[in-house]
Formats: C-alpha cells, sequence, structure tokens
C-alpha cells in the first residue's frame, strides 16, 4: 500500500497561502522608493539690474539715423562730383623757356657748373586759380642727380602765364669716371642732354571751394646744351621744350 502521508501522484499541488492575505506582491521599480514628483518649472525672478529689452522705438530711430547718414553721403558725393565736371581742373603746363649754362669744369671724377634755368608756368583753368606752395627743382645727367634748388612759392591766376627762375649750382660734385667720359663726348658733338626735375605742392582753389593739396611732378627730359669742348658756357638748343606733368 501508499504511503497516506505521501501526496498522490497526479493531483494538483495544494494552494498556495500569501502571508498578506492572498494579495499579489506590488510590481517591482527601478528604485526602492517611491519615485519623485514630476518637476514644476522655476519661478521667473525680476533683476532690476537687468536692462530692459530695448524697444521697437529706439531701433526705429538708429534705422532713420543711419539711412539719413548714407543719404547724406551720397548727395555729397554727388555734389563734388557735380562740381568737379562743372570746374574741369586741369593740371598746368611747364615749358623750360630759356637755359644758359656757366662755370662748366670737369676733372677724372668731378663736374662743376651753373645752371640757369627759366620756366614758363601756364594756368589753362578758366574757373580755378593754383597756389604753389612749395618748389623744389633738380638737374640730372644720367639719373644722376648733380644739383638741386628751392624755389620761391607763387599764385597763379585762372587763364595767366607766369616766368619762374631757378639757379642750380654743383660744385665738385661727384661723378663716375665713365660718366665723366660721357659728357666729354657729348661734348665733343657740341651738345650736352640733361634732364630736369620739378616737383611742387599744389591746391586749386574756385572760390569758396578748395580741393584737397596735390603733389605735381615735372619732367624735362634730354635737354639739350650747347657746349663745345674748350668751352665753358652754353645755350638752349632748339628754343622752348615741352615737360611732362602729372599727379
Amino acid at each position: 500500500m501508499q504511503d497516506p502521508s505521501r501526496p498522490a501522484t497526479g493531483y494538483p499541488a495544494p494552494p498556495f497561502h500569501h502571508p498578506n492575505g492572498g494579495q499579489h506582491p506590488p510590481p517591482a521599480t527601478a528604485y526602492p522608493y517611491a519615485a519623485a514628483p514630476p518637476p514644476y518649472p522655476q519661478p521667473q525672478y525680476y533683476n532690476p539690474n537687468y536692462p530692459p529689452p530695448r524697444s521697437y522705438a529706439s531701433r526705429s530711430f538708429f534705422r532713420a539715423f543711419f539711412a539719413t547718414m548714407i543719404c547724406l553721403a551720397v548727395i555729397f558725393g554727388v555734389i563734388l562730383i557735380v562740381t568737379w565736371l562743372v570746374l574741369r581742373p586741369s593740371l598746368p603746363h611747364f615749358t623750360i623757356h630759356t637755359l644758359s649754362l656757366t662755370n662748366l669744369s670737369t676733372t677724372a671724377q668731378s663736374l662743376s657748373a651753373t645752371w640757369h634755368v627759366a620756366f614758363l608756368v601756364r594756368n589753362g583753368n578758366k574757373k580755378m586759380t593754383i597756389t604753389y606752395n612749395s618748389i623744389h627743382s633738380a638737374l640730372f645727367y644720367r639719373i644722376i642727380n648733380i644739383a638741386e634748388s628751392q624755389l620761391v612759392p607763387f599764385k597763379q591766376d585762372t587763364k595767366s602765364e607766369t616766368t619762374i627762375n631757378t639757379t642750380l649750382v654743383a660744385a665738385g660734385t661727384y661723378l663716375q669716371p665713365s660718366l665723366i667720359n660721357d659728357l666729354n663726348a657729348e661734348r665733343s658733338s657740341n651738345s650736352v642732354l640733361f634732364d630736369i626735375q620739378v616737383v611742387a605742392s599744389t591746391s586749386f582753389r574756385s572760390g569758396s571751394w578748395r580741393f584737397r593739396t596735390r603733389f605735381l611732378k615735372v619732367l624735362c627730359r634730354k635737354v639739350p646744351v650747347g657746349v663745345s669742348s674748350n668751352a665753358t658756357s652754353g645755350e638752349l638748343v632748339g628754343g622752348d621744350r615741352e615737360c611732362q606733368v602729372w599727379t
């Protein structure tokens, strides 16, 4: 016989009695404590030191201000252009009217001479005067500066011609022996070529209108001076010589 205390095979197991009165345990959570309540937005506090937002009126004011400044700049530029076109300022004309050479002498490495130059300056502007605030002249032989001089400032009226004189002196100016040989070779052909340069600080004016100061550059290239091998003086050959003028 089977043991009466042993449960029979094939019958359902007796129900399990829970210690909490038969209720199912609560579902498992990731935390051992109850979930925290959802966060609430933090209240905004007023900061009296924080500047208030810029108003629409102030933005409109700045826009109008910048727009006005741009319009004034455009109008001023148009006025300048129109004034420039009406006045049509042109550069003056420089011409070597006379040139004389005296006291010419050379050694193996030096040159001595005196040049007297007269420029004829013509202002062709109908409405603008020209003021020459500072004038500097220089004389070159084969791009070598051998003499310099400062001229007296002057003012030139409209549609006028002015003669300005300058004296350039070379007293024992050093020249390379090869340049001395070239100069003596030119003297044997009765003509020596020199370059003369003028630099002037000028200002153009028409009534109350005054334009900015401009540096005027004048270059008279290959000016022929007639002088023979045995002579110590000479004159300009071929009449007046036109010079290049630019700024």
